[in-house]
């Protein structure tokens, strides 16, 4: 039994070694591609959920991923103060059409590194819900200015 764990150990290593923080070089690009925290969880921070529910931002999220399609955007974030009929925390939009950010963890992520006024790609899934677009993100690249 020793043995048989110590082997797979020994042959894990080199793989390990082997495997990519999501890091991009080359092309101009400086950051990586980050997915910190659950994008199906809501963001702890009240300052992004406001007086939001909690477990309705977070509902919503993961109906965006089961049921969104993949989309992405290259800007920066927009506050806002609008409150959602939904009780949805979206306290970010994006582009001309307005799109609502779902306050979950992975913006959460960009909060704390300071970038919600930074120009950002960021990935993740979108869907219209009642006329609402709901963007959830999966992951962000702080892109050159």
């Amino acid at each position: 039994m020793i043995r048989a764990a110590a082997l797979c150990s020994f042959l894990a290593l080199p793989i390990a070694g082997l495997a990519c923080d999501g890091a991009r070089t080359g092309g101009g690009e400086t950051a990586a591609v980050h997915a910190q925290g659950d994008p199906a969880s809501c963001a702890k921070k009240a300052a992004l959920v406001g007086g939001s529910c909690s477990y309705s931002t977070g509902m919503m999220a993961q109906r965006v991923i089961a049921e969104g399609t993949p989309w992405s955007f290259a800007g920066t974030l927009s506050a806002t103060e609008d409150a959602l009929a939904s009780r949805v925390a979206a306290p970010f939009s994006v582009g001309p059409d307005a799109v609502r950010v779902i306050a979950n963890e992975v913006l959460e992520s960009i909060a704390d590194a300071g970038l919600t006024d930074a120009r950002i790609n960021l990935e993740g899934r979108l869907l219209d819900v009642d006329g609402v677009q709901y963007f959830v993100l999966t992951g962000y690249q702080q892109l050159n200015s």
